[in-house]
């Protein structure tokens, strides 16, 4: 019997065999290499917590959509905390445009802060911005507001107070302030809106709860007596909202709390009964942990400013020191503040540093009014109060050249929360 045998398909036949045999290898060590390791059945929460601070908030919006686990780690108020980013938040002034821009900063503070966005939108159109707050932009035009997120770009109007009686009225002179606080409780974020008249004898207090289910409506909360009106940019701390006001014939302010879970409203005994102040120049800052107010009315002329510490709050004792610029930071100060110019506490950053904002006064001191800035330099002024420390700080741009300017918040918060 005679065979004959083709090369090509032996050769074919073998070539399928050992591609079938690596297959099986490959797959087989596979196999044995997973047993050699213990199966990884979830990253840890601290890694994840990790991984995610150090995404940009394009990518952790994105990721809000992966899951309703990851959704809540993102817009937690523990992540929100974390995901700290220093920002100057400024108007710029063209003609007659306006543009908000913000810079960030290096992690120390210590170099400078560069204009890096424009966050210009047409909806902020004749509207001021009224407080910045966790990531969060209140804009104002008369009793009209509008939140917004600095981080998501998410706008959202406020409905208007339809049943206030201050309102409707339309006196000819009255004030509307509109500040942002954080429950901790309910992990929520509320309005607060202070209506009053001209003369202060009359007064309203209304609260709005931002985002989730909750009704979308202003509810009206009781005002308390002396009726006053609030003249310092405030400060949140541990759940409540702490401002001075003024009370008519009266030449020493309140001092008012607002819970802002419990929306409740204390005015508070006076600081000190020799406690007295020039309320254009002071403000309620945080001070070591501490609640404190800051008098800087001397601050341009003299270099000295008074502080007041609140060491406890249900004994009402607070501290008092006297802080006086070293004379090479005064010179620093004199050589950039020049004739009807002052400088604006605009908060202060977590390492302790009060941010001081220069800026132009005109008229008599009872009705001063403040004007942008008229250099093409930007720059604040760091002071560190436990340090005693004064230092200026540049705010950098390649795009923007314009000698109408002013800061008009500061901030360190990422917020990822829907309005």
């Amino acid at each position: 019997m005679v065979f004959s045998f083709d090369l090509a398909v032996i050769l074919q036949g073998d070539t399928k065999r050992t591609k079938r045999r690596s297959k099986v290898i490959r797959r087989r060590r596979r196999r044995d290499i997973c047993k050699s390791h213990e199966p990884l059945l979830e990253i840890p929460f601290d890694l994840v917590i990790e991984i995610f601070t150090r995404l940009p908030p394009k990518s952790l919006m994105r990721f809000k959509a992966v899951s309703k686990l990851w959704s809540s780690i993102v817009c937690s108020q523990y992540f929100t905390n974390l995901s700290s980013s220093p920002r100057i938040y400024m108007w710029l002034g063209f003609d007659e445009e306006k543009i908000l821009v913000s810079s960030s900063s290096s992690p120390d503070l210590d170099s400078s802060f560069v204009i890096d966005q424009d966050l210009t939108i047409s909806a902020m159109k004749g509207y001021s911005v009224s407080h910045v707050y966790r990531g969060l932009m209140c804009f104002t035009n008369g009793t009209n507001a509008q939140i917004f997120n600095t981080t998501t770009r998410q706008l959202v109007v406020l409905p208007e107070i339809e049943e206030s009686n201050i309102i409707a009225e339309e006196y000819k002179f009255r004030k509307v302030i509109y500040r942002i606080g954080h429950d901790p409780v309910h992990d929520q974020y509320k309005v607060v809106c202070i209506v009053s008249t001209h003369n202060v004898r009359r007064m309203e207090h209304w609260v709005f709860t931002l985002g989730g289910v909750v009704s979308r409506q202003w509810r009206k909360i009781p005002s308390p007596c002396p009726q006053h009106s609030p003249f310092t940019q405030g400060l949140t701390m541990n759940g409540r909202m702490y401002y001075l006001g003024l009370v008519p014939d009266l030449l020493s302010p309140v001092f008012v709390r607002f819970d802002i879970s419990s929306e409740k409203i204390s005015v508070l005994q006076n600081v000190e009964d020799a406690f007295w102040c020039r309320y254009y120049y002071t403000e309620i800052i945080e001070y070591d942990g501490k609640l404190a107010i800051l008098d800087y009315s001397d601050l341009v002329k003299d270099g000295v400013m008074e502080l007041w510490v609140r060491e406890d709050e249900e004994k009402n004792s607070w501290s008092r020191k006297t802080l006086v610029l070293h004379p090479s930071h005064m010179n620093m100060v004199k050589m950039h503040i020049v004739h009807n110019m002052s400088l604006r506490v605009q908060g202060t950053t977590r390492n302790g540093d009060v941010i001081l904002v220069p800026q132009h006064i005109t008229g008599p001191d009872d009705q001063f009014i403040v004007l942008p800035q008229v250099t093409t330099l930007f720059y604040v002024f760091l002071y560190n109060l436990q340090k005693n420390h004064l230092r200026k700080v540049y705010i950098k741009s390649n795009r923007y050249n314009t000698k109408r300017w002013d800061v008009v918040g500061f901030d360190d918060i990422e917020n990822f929360m829907s309005l």
